[in-house]
């Protein structure tokens, strides 16, 4: 619904002219139940004089109806528009609404406060710029509240206006407003909200809603309205490298091939090189056809049809991306998962994977947490229930072009399908690939999972042995005799002192049949399989004694993690020489129970 406007009767064309220049803001409302978002977005359009005069008419009868106002309009039925919403006075699907102003346009999502419907929410958040967070002003922050807070800042809404709502039922107290308020700050700062913007309303009585309210003289900031038409939008980076997901080959007749798609981040030109992803194979861009003709160039934001100068295979769901992308191939990501299903989640089970335009298989393990969203600590989870948020590692059945969700949520989300029943049962989002990241950290993590402790624990293994368990790294440019020696005659030394010791090499472990071409990636395999036994033997109270040529510090701090909680010490054979005696001595000093 369009403004009024005094060029609509004097001047048709200048006033359509006028609406394509308009910036275009996408926002939310979202909150508890029963915390006035309908009625909000009903009062908007009502002081914005955004009603046409049959749609005031029938909305004054149906509010005698089935409003919940008396005979007041209840303006909460002009977004409502399910019968059951009505009935019940709730909002359970997204309703959008399209308005503007003299200075912007709007495209408004209202979306549903109750627990069950929080999925209908995240469909709503996963493309607003801003987020419009309703509070009562009578209960303060509700369960609720932190759960959408948390989703839209999951979602990478960074433009959150909490409107503290039905003022007018609690005095327009300033004092209330003030502890809400605060209370808000506490949970945000919390989760990674750093900015807000509070205003008190009334959406009933439109207190702050188009004009300022008289009625709240210590409040100094902007009407809801305002804000919405001066926030600041995103705004393209020039500098970011061009990429877009191929939608659909467009192929009208023999002579033209097409790969069409919106233009995610940066910006393509004519004889721009580009790159297939995941092919990796590379062209250069003939031409840009859009419905307004041809074009030299297009930026973020843009519906286009690229045409490439070589005869290259694209298909749909691939990528194309400019040079120098930070764009990478994976298949196995660690990613925040939002679980949408009555049915829970089944770790290990395979479903369809939805990322951008392309179906995939994959399979998510069980989680590596869940998160409360009233303390927003950590839990073990086995599995992830309806509107539950956890972070869990996903498998994909083929490599894919990613980004991390925080600087490309194109590329960096992806929903979850139930093969049987085609329903979508969750969305996930990229947060580091499991390729990229430290594989130590998570090693750790499912090894504190799954490892049960006895009933023998590490005080009563130091009362036994009269020492604390060591991990012993030997390293150095030195010879494979000299590390040899130095492990035999150390282990017996030690041994002879009565202390429970075992030397393992890490040459052992090297696989001749090896699946990598890479040092580094079999050293990391070796890596993973000396803890395996090390580890053991650390927490068996042992010394456990190793010589890795050549350690890197990056190495070293794997190895701290992997050991951890217990100690390492590193005997580096370049060093000025000691004797093994002296060696030897500093370890049990090191170990001595005391």
């Amino acid at each position: 619904m369009a403004h009024q406007s005094n060029l609509i009767e004097t001047d048709i064309l200048a006033y359509l002219k006028s609406q394509e220049h308009k910036s275009l803001l996408r926002f939310i409302t979202c909150g508890s139940v029963d915390d006035g978002k309908s009625t909000l977005i009903g009062r908007l359009l009502y002081e914005s004089k955004l009603i046409y005069e049959d749609q005031l008419d029938t909305l004054q009868s149906e509010s005698k109806k089935m409003g919940t106002q008396g005979d007041s309009i209840d303006f909460a039925l002009l977004v409502d528009g399910l019968a059951s919403e009505r009935e019940q006075g709730i909002t359970i699907d997204v309703a959008y609404r399209y308005f503007s102003t003299d200075k912007r346009k709007f495209i408004v999502a209202d979306t549903p406060g109750h627990e069950q419907y929080t999925r209908n929410m995240a469909t709503g958040a996963s493309t607003a710029e801003l987020a419009i967070l309703m509070v009562d002003a009578r209960q303060g922050i509700m369960t609720q509240t932190r759960r959408h807070s948390t989703l839209v800042h999951l979602l990478g809404v960074n433009k959150i206006i909490l409107a503290i709502n039905k003022m007018d039922l609690v005095g327009y107290s300033q004092p209330q407003y003030q502890a809400i308020l605060d209370d808000y700050q506490g949970f945000a700062s919390s989760i990674g909200i750093s900015d807000f913007t509070a205003i008190p309303v009334s959406a009933l009585n439109g207190d702050n809603i188009v004009d300022i309210s008289t009625a709240m003289p210590w409040y100094t900031g902007p009407s809801l309205l305002t804000y919405l038409e001066t926030v600041p939008l995103q705004t393209v980076d020039p500098n970011r490298s061009f990429s877009m997901p191929v939608q659909w080959v467009n192929r009208p007749n023999l002579d033209f091939r097409g790969f069409t798609g919106q233009i995610t981040t940066g910006q393509v030109a004519v004889g721009d090189s580009i790159t297939v992803l995941p092919a990796n194979v590379s062209s250069t861009v003939q031409s840009i056809v859009t419905m307004d003709g041809n074009h030299e160039s297009a930026i973020r934001g843009q519906s286009i049809t690229l045409t490439l100068s070589d005869e290259v295979d694209v298909s749909r769901g691939d990528v194309l991306v400019g040079t120098a992308s930070p764009v990478g191939i994976g298949n196995q990501f660690v990613s925040t998962i939002v679980w949408m299903s009555d049915t829970p989640m089944i770790p290990n089970h395979l479903y369809w994977i939805k990322t951008r335009a392309k179906l995939l298989s994959g399979s998510l393990e069980a989680p590596q947490y869940r998160l409360d969203i009233n303390t927003l600590d950590h839990l073990d989870a086995p599995t992830l229930t309806l509107n539950e948020i956890g972070e869990c590692v996903c498998t994909f059945d083929q490599p894919i072009p990613y980004e991390y969700y925080q600087d490309n949520p194109h590329l960096g989300s992806f929903i979850i399908v139930d093969r049987q029943s085609n329903n979508t049962v969750g969305m996930g989002q990229i947060r580091s690939s499991v390729a990229d990241e430290d594989w130590s950290k998570r090693y750790v993590q499912q090894r504190s999972k799954y490892w049960r402790p006895g009933h023998v624990n590490a005080e009563d293994r130091l009362e036994k042995n009269k020492h604390r368990p060591l991990l012993v790294v030997i390293t150095g440019q030195v010879t494979k005799q000299q590390y040899s020696d130095m492990g035999i005659d150390l282990e017996k030394i030690i041994f002879d002192h009565g202390i429970q010791v075992y030397r393992h090499g890490f040459q052992f472990l090297r696989q001749a049949d090896a699946d990598t071409d890479s040092i580094t990636e079999l050293r990391q395999d070796m890596l993973r399989h000396l803890m395996d036994i090390g580890y053991a033997f650390l927490d068996a109270g042992l010394v456990f004694i190793t010589a890795i040529r050549g350690l890197t510090p990056s190495e070293l701090n794997q190895l701290t993690t992997l050991a951890a909680p217990f100690d390492i010490h590193v005997i580096d054979l370049d060093t000025p020489v000691q004797s093994v005696s002296d060696r030897a001595t500093t370890i049990m000093n090191q170990i001595q129970k005391g």
